[in-house]
């Protein structure tokens, strides 16, 4: 599978996920939940074949020429992939809360935590676009508004463990607001991949 096709369909995944956890909040069924560790094994082999290929590369320079890529760029690869795997393991972690915490999603679609899930998936697409056209200015743009989703969900826990009592709701409102909170920090590290291969490709022309 071309590494383009791997990517895009680790990213499907993932915010396929992530749609579905937000349609449960809103009042969906849980079952669209149910074959969320299938989706999460699908995303682990699909990093372990683009790391399978990126291992060949680096040890074949005739693959290289094939797929059209330097061994930076096949690194910078493999690192968007491992991010990508990172979201899928906090996707799935949300998930898991729900199925096993199903009475506490009720009301909670207005918490901050799922306020801002939508701007993760907003930042990821503009980030996925940009692994072709890589405009920093947009890179630049979606890591700034994912690092404010950072810093008012780090407000958000904060005011939790201030203002309420140590209960399950609240430690599900902890590890909800974690989750998001990582799942943002991981695609602000595919941001500033794609930077660094902006960067490397500049370098390139520069050189030849």
């Amino acid at each position: 599978m071309p590494l383009h096709a791997s990517l895009n369909r680790m990213y499907l995944q993932v915010t396929s996920l992530t749609r579905d956890i937000l349609s449960v909040f809103e009042g969906g069924p849980k079952e669209y939940l149910e074959d969320a560790e299938e989706r999460e094994n699908e995303v682990d082999a699909l990093l372990y074949l683009i790391e399978r290929q990126m291992r060949v590369l680096l040890d074949s320079h005739l693959v290289a020429t094939r797929l059209n890529l330097t061994r930076t760029q096949a690194v910078e690869y493999s690192n968007l992939a491992r991010s990508l795997e990172r979201m899928m393991d906090h996707a799935y972690t949300i998930a898991s809360l729900i199925l096993e915490h199903p009475k506490l999603t009720k009301n909670m679609i207005d918490m901050a935590p799922l306020e801002q899930l939508p701007i993760w998936q907003a930042s990821l697409k503009e980030l996925m676009i940009n692994i072709r056209t890589r405009d920093s200015t947009r890179i630049e743009k979606a890591r700034f508004d994912l690092k404010d989703a950072q810093r008012r969900l780090m407000e958000h826990e904060q005011y939790v463990l201030k203002h309420h009592r140590s209960n399950e709701w609240m430690a599900f409102d902890l590890r909800l607001s974690e989750s998001v909170r990582r799942l943002c920090a991981y695609a602000r590290d595919f941001g500033e991949v794609l930077l660094n291969m902006k960067v490397f490709s500049m370098l390139q022309r520069t050189q030849s």
